[in-house]
């Protein structure tokens, strides 16, 4: 099996005012999909504290982090489109941001598409 990761970094929408409370990430889908790949969406050293409200892809609301800061995974492949919207509300609110585009608060992880090909 081999693994290619795609990093969602720093092309986050930040929320710029007090109506808007999602952080947005958009992105496409990833190209020479096979039938049988797999695709996770994961997150890496999130904070307990700053955990996400809700997450969710394509309208879709995908299942809270865990406890720890480890590594939360979800396989996102049956829900990815040709174009997708990742939208983060955090626990807490959270920074509201002036800039079109940034990376997202390192409180809140990293994330990243992890595309698992068995061939």
């Amino acid at each position: 099996m081999s693994r290619h990761s795609i990093h969602l970094g720093a092309a986050w929408e930040s929320p710029r005012d007090d109506s808007v409370t999602a952080w947005l990430r958009r992105f496409g889908r990833p190209t020479g999909l096979a039938p049988s790949d797999r695709v996770l969406l994961v997150c890496e050293g999130a904070q307990p504290a700053a955990a996400w409200r809700r997450l969710l892809l394509n309208g879709h609301d995908l299942p809270p982090p865990a406890a720890d800061p480890g590594r939360w995974e979800h396989d996102v492949t049956a829900i990815l489109r040709d174009r997708n919207e990742l939208a983060l509300e955090p626990a807490a609110g959270g920074p509201v941001g002036n800039a079109a585009r940034g990376p997202l608060p390192a409180a809140w992880g990293r994330f990243t598409l992890e595309i698992d090909a068995p061939h």
